[in-house]
């Protein structure tokens, strides 16, 4: 936003008048001062600083009773207006003005003229403040439209008295003038008026602007040079009468409108590098050439200013002005520039005017782009420009069509339709980066346009080109992006049929494209267009006909592809198919709804994810039924489903209909709720982000109708609440408790951030906030009302203190993504200032926090300073802040008060580090007071407006400029430290390593001698480990380093854009001497740091610091940055002490953060000049001799260059050096220094990254945007040469045997591109004739590239003839490395996709193959040959004959028969190899007999060949099911020899593996299995899981294989019991994850079976082994692994199904909480009498100290650095403890007094009772202190507080309910001198007391999900 100081003509910068560093340090609280302004220098400047504000209170003031009531009114909206901040407040502040210009207009003819005169004044200085809003701008300005009838004399003295000394004095307009003439032109009648009346002074300044911007372009800011082209085109264009008499028929002076155009056709011709202001300029010319009084004139005028480009056009005339345009260097643009503009603005009349004697019109003349032969070799920009103005010509020629015609300009076979052709298909083709829809749309209009002349010349039947597109598009690969908006545009010329048929695998290529990233919009966009295509195609063929046939139609295309997506398991193409496919779809073809859902009437998961992702799209669509009331147990099945798409889209099935009014009824709420609660700990973002979308829906139809209801119901008068307002203020009201009491440390991060967002969503469209920062959803008008109705009714306290505490105990929380949205919920949402108790308690907090060494919680301490500065008043902080007793008068702004007491704590914890390091950043570390004074500064909206404020300006100065001295002086200290007592270091080196912990040790040990720290003295060897006391002093040096650059960047970035102290000045609130102390502490940090997070921040700041100086309009400004390059380029020239490991350290960060400030529009001068320093370094010679020890210049400007590559805004830019980069790397590959190769191939890596762009798929990183090496020598033509030169010389020297040094790097890049399609040019073929003589290389690496690299010049055209050349040199001997690299080469061109597929001659290629059969017989010495021919087979296998397979099959069998030991290179891949072959021949004819071959093979000694069969199994063997049962028959049979051998874990390993993977699919348990071993295998196979004395990955295959194997009788429960004992202690989260996962598993493989047994026998050993198998289940459910989790969920889910509870189907795994659920329901209704279960269940109560924790809470030491992890963070023990409390009362109910259950709780209750009732007596004691709000605070946000007093309040309840139980049977508990009574009665007096300090958080109807409460959607689905 820019404020009224922005229009005064003085810039920034300059230094201050005020006292230096050391005065400024000397105050640290700055005192309160009003400067005093000086006069301003334009009216609009004197308007802007006696501010809007203040003249609508001077009008408020002087209103008095007679005022009418609309004119007040108005006052008062520009008064919150004018103290509005931000485009969207000052917008919503003027949003009623509307409805009162009808009351304005009547009473504004009865004010008298001064009351009149005075409120015009104030109307046009809030016009002046609204320079930012345009919406803003607009209503004040059809305010005064409005009140100028009848007043126009009063309003046209006003006016001029405003504007006129903008252009008075005719001198040239600052940028802020400029914005505001430009505004005004553009938008205000009045102020056009006026100008027309006042032109002379307008042009004057219009051209003194031009010219100053012209004087120094280089350094001047690009958007003056912008605006002051845009205020040139808007006199063109808001004035065109004056314009055009003032160039046709000059009566007065006209020299400052030939100034103007002077200026304007310099800046065109490249005067000022700014794209847009030279684009600008070449529109204003077409503006004026408008004016022109006959056509003849204007097409006469156009070719005067194209002849005006000429290098020295000298003297020109344009109408009657006279030019003299001087002489210039021209970069080829000039014309694109100026021809774009007059295409963009010139009238189609003159653009198509022929004059006399047959010339041609401009259009197809002067005007027509010059896409001849050339264009392939100009530069990037020439190229962008030339395709812009092609597609801005190909847009005049449709609006000029038909009369333009003369004869063929897109058909025919001309050379310039070809031309046209040519250049928009190899653009089209391979689009640049940035302009592909500028191509495509280019391509389609060019279609359009061919189509039409075809129409018009009569060629209707014939159109030729379109089919040769057509045929170029279908060759093109699938992955190509252009391919798809290619067809698009193709389609309304051919139709759907032609091109469907022509391109039959078009619906799968879509399918393929919706699972990529890129290619996924243009896949939409054409399927949709097909639709479009398909639908008024059928229904013009077929009149008449139904939706049911029309649909028919569609299915044969589109319903396998669109059903397959919607079922697919891929979460983002099933998404992609369900928002994009099918709503164009039904809408187009509804009764395609009827297919889809016949497709997934079936059972699975797939059918599941189809059918909920079709019906959520109908309901929004609003066709078809409620699922609900439809198919209400598949809507339950989504429900409970663990798929989270499919959960979600049955969650959005119960949010309502169609309509925003159309709210859910009370079925559906309680089904939301029961989902609601299961769902709150989804594990993904995405997921947690998708349900507050479903939320929010969901609340606003609740909302809309309410509003509704209750409109009626004031309508109708009084009486009961209607049921949409009641069931909506119950659901609010349970949302609103529901996210309280989740809020709370208790529950994991997931949960904590779903409540947090479910709140954001409640309080979002619940209340009456408006809010700026929301485009859309702000409250509807009317939302007061019921607001008020849900307050008398006692609900809806958005605010209340339990929601307040619930948030605070958020803002301590560990994790960025908790404490944020908190933060902001508390400032959007509650009330602007704090009680006084929370906020003293508050800052106390905070200064603890602050004083932590843990990096998290200082972040914590500083957000909750943040938050006290914005919601505590200067009041409040002035009572509570400390203050020193010599400071003078209070300060009244909250901002200054916090930050100056921030800067105090920091200078002393300053002095306390200088006196003792190592006690400071225990208890006093610097950081803390860094990041507060970081977030107050730069991110409160209030510290910005109160320096905006000029009576506190003076303060704020004298405040930042002290702060900046203390941030330079703690840099230096923090340098100081790490540098140690050694020598000073140069300016640009950072200390050793070694160095660093010398002096680190040296600090600790001072520390330890004043008595802090460990006594223990260190002998021998220092430890591996850092110390804690290590560990604290580089933590506080490097988070403060890291603090100080944010903070010094952001403080930049904060303070230039702001006004000057007084108007006029250059004095700032930072002055240049606080400017260059930043960028010295800055420039130092950068330098001498080596921890890559301080460099990180520090390198951030610099940025900022960079990029706020040079858009100042301040030369001296602007210097900074170009000094501070030149000292960096200049440090770089000589040798600098560094450590080797780690060489560059923050230098390449330090060059490019400098650069990377510059305007991203700009020409980039300083990055041009660097890069150009850098490689003129780079390439200099190495010195004969060098220091190991130091950095070589050479070597730091390649890791320099390489920072520049890699920079996220400068890799565009530095693209440009693409070719000098290339070549600087390829050089540097082959030098003798280590250290410069290194380097080199970093910045390789990086250039190949930015050269090929990102990847498409994760997968496959070879997939880099389909470039072919046509378009990629296109894009980058000079590359060519580069790339290959080292081919040639490569092959040139083919004899010798060594690599060369950059060749490896070339095959590497040019082997990441993608075969084309068509023929290679011949320079690129050149490519390929090399790539085919490096198969005869001596080096195998070089062989092994060139093959890879070959495959992308090998276009399918020419496939089938290279692979024919290669195999012809086979059928004889020729020299070895030939042979072995033909075959490489050509098995890389057959192994890719579809290869075999792609050419008609693959039976040659075959016959070919065979004719080598020698090269496999033992004829063939090299093994390596062998294998590779076998390679080559494979692919091939399929075409080739019986008798020749029989002969490879013999071979290879002979190959792996036994033979001695041979040790041949390459032996073992063969036999490796040959063992593949004879696994896929088996699998590929699916013969069982084959398969028993290979059991041979199993039995074999030849461990790697086992290796190879085993890895074929898990890889494809087990999908064959034919061979499947004799695979696991023959795995079985060997798994005891394999056993027995012991010494090769591997191969056990894999056997296990492949031995269950044949298994997995059978859900069924086996007994055959276990009868076809000897038991001793099962018994190796227990002591094995027994013992665990292997790694983890064998031991859970064994356990796995275990759960297949064991039987299931009950004779087998000594085994089975030692199974499950094995598995219940994998299961805890003490295991490590492969062994929980192999638990999981082994429970999904055999657990259920155990249950249903014990279920049907009641055999008591048999229960309890079943229980311990379920109590695994439980801990499995909350593992912190996704994918224990997973399996666990399946064990669930079968064990549901074998129990017939279901209405889940069959193959759909349930969702974890509902598993757990479900595990819990049958330990309590199966095996509720067991003598194990209450035992078992107390253990997932976790008992705390809580006492301990009190105290530690209540403890002042500093806590460790390092927080222990916990052994499961996913885990929730509190959260779960309140779900298992309502099981274990129903168990306790259940049971009989005699029971075994009882007496164990009995023991219990004596075990626990007194401890429990102890605790609850001391949580009184405890939270009823007093004057203790810091330490309840710290207790709020504590976990372990949390969890301890959620187990006692659990614990407790149980407890009473135990003694009550046991009294009422007459029992007494052995050792309890306390009643149930007394029990529950401390038991509810510490809850309340808890409840109050929102320790406790509760639900008021407290639902809980346990058997009583279970949601009935598990159950059948109905409620």
């Amino acid at each position: 936003m820019h404020t009224g100081a922005c229009w005064g003509k003085a810039g920034l910068g300059g230094p201050g008048s005020r006292s230096g560093a050391g005065g400024a340090r000397r105050r640290l609280v700055p005192r309160e001062s009003r400067t005093r302004r000086r006069p301003p220098d334009s009216l609009a400047a004197a308007t802007a600083s006696m501010g809007a504000e203040h003249q609508v209170r001077a009008c408020l003031a002087s209103c008095g009773p007679h005022t009418p009531p609309a004119l007040r009114e108005l006052l008062r909206m520009l008064q919150r207006f004018a103290r509005a901040s931000g485009r969207r407040c000052q917008e919503q502040s003027l949003a009623e003005t509307g409805g009162l210009l009808p009351a304005l207009s009547r009473v504004w003819a009865e004010l008298g003229a001064s009351e009149a005169q005075t409120f015009l004044r104030c109307l046009l200085s809030c016009q002046l403040e609204a320079m930012g809003s345009l919406g803003a701008f607009r209503k004040l300005e059809k305010i005064l439209a409005t009140l100028a009838a009848g007043r126009e004399s009063m309003v046209s003295e006003e006016v001029p008295r405003v504007l006129g000394n903008l252009t008075e004095g005719q001198q040239a307009l600052a940028l802020g003038d400029l914005r505001t003439v430009c505004l005004f032109l553009e938008e205000s009648s009045l102020a056009r008026e006026h100008w027309k009346h006042a032109l002379d002074p307008l042009l004057g300044s219009t051209a003194s602007t031009l010219a100053s911007v012209l004087q120094d372009p280089a350094t001047g800011s690009a958007e003056r040079a912008c605006h002051a082209v845009k205020l040139a085109l808007q006199l063109f264009q808001t004035m065109p009468e004056e314009m055009g008499g003032l160039v046709w028929s000059p009566a007065g002076s006209v020299e400052p409108l030939a100034s103007i155009l002077q200026s304007l056709v310099q800046v065109i011709m490249g005067k000022v590098t700014n794209k847009d202001a030279r684009l600008l300029a070449g529109t204003a010319l077409g503006m004026l050439v408008n004016t022109a009084p006959t056509l003849e004139a204007g097409a006469r005028a156009v070719s005067e200013l194209l002849g005006l480009l000429s290098p020295d056009p000298g003297e020109q005339r344009l109408g009657g002005l006279l030019m003299a345009v001087p002489p210039m260097n021209s970069d080829e643009l000039e014309y694109l520039m100026l021809s774009q503009g007059l295409l963009t603005s010139c009238r189609r009349e003159i653009l198509t005017f022929r004059p006399p004697g047959g010339e041609a019109c401009l259009l197809l003349g002067d005007l027509r782009p010059p896409i001849g032969l050339g264009w392939r070799k100009k530069s990037m920009d020439y190229r962008a420009s030339l395709l812009q103005a092609f597609s801005l010509w190909l847009r005049r020629i449709q609006e000029s069509t038909p009369d333009i015609w003369t004869g063929r300009l897109l058909s025919g076979a001309s050379l310039g339709a070809q031309q046209l052709t040519q250049f928009i298909w190899s653009n089209t083709k391979s689009p640049m980066e940035g302009l592909s829809e500028v191509t495509l749309r280019s391509f389609s209009l060019f279609l359009e346009l061919y189509g039409k002349e075809c129409d018009h010349l009569g060629d209707d039947a014939e159109r030729p080109l379109c089919h040769e597109l057509l045929e170029r598009v279908r060759a093109l690969p699938w992955p190509t992006k252009a391919r798809y908006p290619a067809l698009c545009a193709l389609l309304p010329l051919l139709g759907s049929e032609k091109v469907l048929a022509a391109l039959p695998e078009l619906p799968k290529h879509l399918l393929l494209c919706l699972s990529t990233n890129p290619l996924s919009p243009p896949a939409v966009d054409t399927y949709r267009c097909f639709l479009r295509a398909q639908r008024g195609e059928w229904a013009m063929a077929e009149a008449g006909a139904s939706e049911e046939a029309l649909a028919k139609q569609w299915a044969r295309h589109w319903l396998p592809v669109v059903a397959e997506a919607l079922q697919s398991s891929v979460t983002a193409l099933q998404g992609r198919a369900a928002s994009s496919l099918l709503p164009p779809t039904l809408r187009l073809f509804p009764a395609a709804a009827g297919l889809l859902e016949k497709v997934f009437a079936g059972p699975g998961l797939a059918c599941l994810r189809g059918w909920a992702a079709l019906q959520k799209t109908r309901k929004e669509l609003g066709q078809g039924p409620p699922a609900t009331s439809q198919s209400p147990a598949r809507l339950a099945a989504c429900l409970a489903c663990g798929d989270e798409a499919v959960r979600l889209a049955g969650a959005s099935l119960l949010c309502g209909g169609p309509g925003s009014a159309q709210a859910p009824g009370p079925k559906e709420l309680a089904m939301f709720q029961d989902f609601l609660w299961l769902n709150l700990s989804g594990n993904s973002a995405s997921f947690r982000q998708l349900l507050q979308v479903s939320v929010s829906r969901l609340l606003g139809r609740l909302r809309d109708g309410a509003l509704a209801a209750l409109r009626s119901q004031g309508a109708e008068g009084s009486g009961p609440p209607p049921e949409p307002l009641l069931l909506t203020g119950d659901f609010v009201e349970w949302l609103l408790q529901l996210s309280i009491s989740q809020l709370g440390p208790t529950s994991g991060f997931q949960r904590r951030r779903t409540a947090l967002l479910l709140l954001t969503a409640l309080l979002a469209t619940c209340t009456d906030s408006w809010s700026p920062e929301r485009k859309k959803g702000q409250p509807p008008p009317n939302m007061v009302a019921l607001l008020s109705w849900a307050r008398r009714s006692g609900r809806w306290d958005f605010t209340s203190r339990a929601t307040l505490l619930a948030l605070l105990s958020c803002l301590q929380d560990s994790t960025s993504e908790i404490r944020e949205p908190a933060a902001s919920l508390l400032h959007l949402y509650f009330p602007p200032t704090l009680p006084i108790d929370m906020t003293r308690a508050l800052l106390e907090r905070a200064c603890q926090a602050l004083s932590s060494a843990r990096g998290q919680e200082v972040e914590a301490g500083a957000l909750m300073m943040r938050t006290l500065l914005q919601k505590a008043d200067s009041d409040s902080l002035q009572k509570i802040v400390p203050r020193p007793k010599e400071e003078g008068p209070a300060l009244g702004c909250p901002s200054l008060i916090l930050i100056s007491y921030l800067l105090q704590l920091l200078q002393e914890r300053h002095t306390a580090a200088q006196q003792d390091l190592l006690h400071a950043a225990c208890v006093q570390p610097l950081h803390g007071p860094l990041c507060a004074l970081r977030r107050c500064l730069l991110e409160a909206p209030c510290t910005e407006r109160s320096m905006r404020q000029v009576s506190r300006q003076g303060s704020w100065q004298e405040l930042l400029m002290a702060m900046v001295t203390m941030l330079a002086e703690v840099a230096s200290f923090l340098l100081s430290v790490l540098r140690g007592s050694g020598q000073d270091l140069q300016l640009a080196a950072a200390p050793s390593l070694a160095d660093m912990g010398v002096a680190i040790n040296a600090a600790v040990w001072q520390g330890r001698a004043r008595g802090l720290g460990s006594e223990e003295e260190e002998e021998g060897e220092p430890p591996l480990l850092l110390s804690e006391e290590q560990g604290r002093i580089l933590t506080c040096c490097w988070i403060s380093a890291k603090e100080i650059g944010l903070l010094l960047g952001g403080l930049a970035e904060k303070v230039l854009p702001l006004a000057p102290l007084t108007a006029g000045s250059k004095m700032m609130l930072l002055p240049m001497e606080g400017l260059q102390t930043a960028v010295a502490t800055l420039q130092g940090l950068l330098l001498r740091c080596r921890h890559w997070g301080a460099l990180e921040g520090c390198a951030s700041g610099l940025t900022m610091v960079c990029r706020a100086l040079l858009s100042q309009p301040d030369p001296e400004l602007q210097e900074l940055p170009q000094k501070l390059l030149a000292q960096g380029l200049e440090l770089l020239r000589g040798p600098r002490n560094s450590s080797v490991t780690r060489r560059a350290a923050g230098f390449p960060l330090f060059i490019q953060c400098i650069v990377a400030g510059e305007s991203p529009t700009g020409s980039r001068p300083l990055l041009t000049c660097c890069v150009g320093t850098l490689l003129e370094l780079a390439n200099r010679p190495l010195p004969q001799v060098w220091d190991q020890t130091l950095d070589l210049p050479q070597v730091s400007a390649l890791h320099v260059l390489q920072a520049l590559v890699r920079g996220a805004s400068l890799g565009a830019p530095m693209l440009e050096q693409a070719c000098p980069l290339l070549e600087l790397c390829l050089g540097v590959l082959g030098s003798p220094c280590w250290a410069m190769r290194n380097a080199g191939t970093q910045l390789f890596g990086a250039l190949m990254g930015r050269l090929l762009g990102q990847s498409l798929s994760r997968e496959d990183s070879s997939s880099h945007k389909g470039l072919s090496p046509e378009a990629f020598f296109t894009l980058y033509p000079t590359l060519e040469a580069v790339l290959l030169a080292p081919l040639l010389s490569s092959v040139s020297s083919m004899g010798e045997s060594h690599l060369h040094p950059s060749l490896h790097a070339v095959l590497t890049l040019l082997a990441k591109l993608q075969p084309g399609t068509e023929h290679l040019s011949s320079s690129v073929a050149r490519f390929q004739e090399c790539l085919l003589h490096l198969s005869a290389s001596p080096v195998y690496a070089t062989r092994a590239m060139a093959a890879q690299a070959l495959v992308p010049f090998v276009p399918l055209e020419e496939l089938e003839a290279v692979l024919l050349h290669l195999l012809r040199g086979l059928a004889e001997p020729n020299p070895h490395n030939v042979l072995h690299g033909r075959l490489l080469q050509a098995c890389a061109l057959l192994s890719q996709d579809d290869a075999s597929q792609a050419f008609r001659g693959l039976q040659t290629v075959v016959h070919q193959a065979e004719a080598a059969l020698w090269l496999l017989t033992p004829t063939q010495r090299c093994p390596l040959i062998r294998s590779a021919y076998l390679q080559l087979l494979s692919p091939l296998t399929s075409s080739c004959s019986k008798d020749f397979l029989r002969q490879v099959e013999a071979t290879v069998t002979q190959e792996l028969g036994p033979s001695g030991p041979d040790i041949q290179v390459g032996a073992s891949v063969l036999r490796q190899e040959s063992a593949r072959f004879l696994c896929r021949e088996a699998g590929r004819l699916a013969d069982p007999s084959r398969t028993q071959a290979l059991g041979s093979l199993l039995r074999g000694s030849d461990p790697e060949v086992h290796q190879a069969i085993l890895a074929w199994v898990l890889e494809e063997g087990h999908h064959c099911k034919p061979v499947a049962g004799v695979l696991q028959a023959l795995l079985l049979e060997t798994l005891w020899p394999v056993l027995q051998d012991g010494g090769n874990p591997e191969g056990l390993k894999l056997h296990l593996e492949a031995l269950v993977r044949l298994h997995e699919d059978h859900l069924a348990h086996s007994d055959q299995l276990s009868s076809a071993l000897p038991p001793a295998c099962l018994e190796r196979l227990l002591s094995l899981v027994e013992m665990a004395n292997a790694s983890p990955t064998l031991l859970g295959r064994a356990l796995c294989a275990l759960s297949l194997l064991l039987p299931l009788g009950p004779e087998d429960l000594p085994a089975l019991g030692r199974w499950s004992l094995v598995l219940e202690g994998w299961s805890e989260p003490c295991a490590c994850e492969e062994l929980r996962l192999a638990a999981a598993q082994s429970l999904r493989l055999a657990g259920t079976w155990v249950v249903v047994t014990a279920l049907a026998h009641s055999v008591s050993a048999l229960s309890a082994l079943a229980l311990r198998l379920l109590n695994a289940g439980i801990f499995l459910l909350q593992d912190e692994d996704q994918a224990v989790r997973l399996e666990a969920s399946i064990f669930a889910s079968l064990l549901a199904q074998q129990m017939g509870t279901q209405p889940w189907e069959a193959g759909v795994t349930l969702q974890a909480n509902q598993g757990l659920l479900l595990l819990l329901q049958v330990i309590g209704t199966h095996f509720g009498a067991c003598e194990d279960t209450w035992p078992l269940l107390m253990l997932h109560l976790p008992q705390w100290d809580l006492e301990g924790l009190l105290e530690e809470v209540d403890a002042s030491r500093p806590p460790s650095l390092y927080e222990e992890d916990g052994v499961n963070f996913f885990a929730e023990p509190a959260v779960f403890a309140q779900v298992l409390l309502p099981f274990l009362l129903q168990l306790l109910d259940r049971s009989e007094d005699g029971a075994p259950l009882r007496a164990q709780a009995r023991q219990w209750a004596a075990a626990r009772g007194p401890t429990v009732l102890q605790s609850l007596r001391h949580c009184c004691l405890w939270w009823s202190q007093e004057h203790a709000g810091a330490l309840f605070l710290k207790a709020l946000g504590c976990p372990k507080v949390h969890m301890a007093l959620t187990v006692l309040l659990v614990e407790a309840e149980l407890l009473v309910r135990v003694l009550e139980a046991l009294q009422a049977s007459g029992v007494m508990v052995p050792g309890a001198d306390f009643s149930p009574q007394d029990l529950r009665q401390a038991w509810k007096r510490a809850r309340a007391l808890l409840t109050q300090h929102g320790m406790a958080p509760q639900l008021k109807d407290s639902r809980r999900l346990g058997l009583d409460k279970r949601p009935h959607t598990l159950i059948d689905g109905t409620r």
